[in-house]
């Protein structure tokens, strides 16, 4: 397990053990060392671990058994695209087996209608940034995103003719243009057909077919939980199929 030569953050962390796992041959053993013994290796306090640990229990990579330890969930190392945690659409695409690409489409200046004032907690008609892009799966088109942003995070409109050079994060655009950085996202999941949304058919190339979505929508909140970004991701499933692990309550 590599060692981390001074204090770090949960998900730093979390990462070394999580590399520290697939490291392991879990045909034969899953069973992870104690806390205390990893606090020793990666060189954190053990409220660190547990902090580490709690996230990939919640994420289902690992198993707590009372009295008996920690254990690796070896089925979830197995899954190539998880809901959680949040990864960029260019690594899911390549984790699920495909050499991913990204298209800008651009941007537009719309007005916030009452809807997404509410999410966003603006004023009715302010100015949002609509940020869209498609994802490629082999050269096929899997993902079209839209992002809406208030313009008032940023100096001016000006700056908005950047966003092609963060193609592959516009999380990464606000938080080097605006000092925003997103902690965390609600995310609603539905079904669509390019028929109830006819936006679908150009950047899915339907033509006259009709197809099925899976559309991911909700909000993304930054580090003092405030409601910045309101986003639509619309996957085509043939390409990404998303999976998780449930851990069941019983009693």
């Amino acid at each position: 397990m590599q060692r981390i030569k001074s204090k770090s953050l949960t998900n730093e962390v979390k990462d070394a053990i999580y590399k520290y796992i697939k490291s392991l041959d879990l045909s034969k053993d899953t069973k992870l060392p104690s806390e205390e013994n990893m606090a020793q290796l990666i060189g954190v306090s053990r409220i660190t671990i547990r902090s580490a640990l709690n996230e990939l229990a919640s994420e289902g990579v690992i198993f707590r058994r009372q009295g008996k330890g920690t254990f690796v969930n070896s089925e979830a190392l197995k899954m190539k695209a998880q809901l959680n945690p949040v990864k960029q659409f260019t690594d899911i695409i390549e984790s699920s087996g495909y050499k991913s690409s990204i298209k800008a489409l651009g941007y537009e200046i719309v007005n916030a209608d009452f809807n997404l004032s509410n999410l966003l907690k603006i004023k009715e008609n302010e100015p949002l940034v609509a940020v869209k892009k498609i994802f490629y799966a082999d050269e096929n088109p899997c993902t079209y995103c839209v992002d809406y942003f208030p313009l008032s995070l940023l100096e001016n409109e000006n700056e908005c003719d950047d966003l092609n050079r963060y193609d592959e994060s516009i999380f990464k655009f606000l938080r080097d243009k605006a000092g925003v950085s997103i902690s965390w996202d609600k995310v609603e999941i539905k079904t669509i057909t390019n028929v109830e949304n006819e936006e679908l058919n150009n950047p899915f190339e339907c033509e006259d077919k009709v197809k099925s979505f899976l559309l991911l929508e909700g909000i993304n909140f930054d580090e003092n939980d405030r409601p910045v970004m309101y986003i639509k991701e619309y996957i085509d499933t043939t390409f990404i199929r998303f999976n998780i692990i449930r851990q069941r309550l019983m009693g």
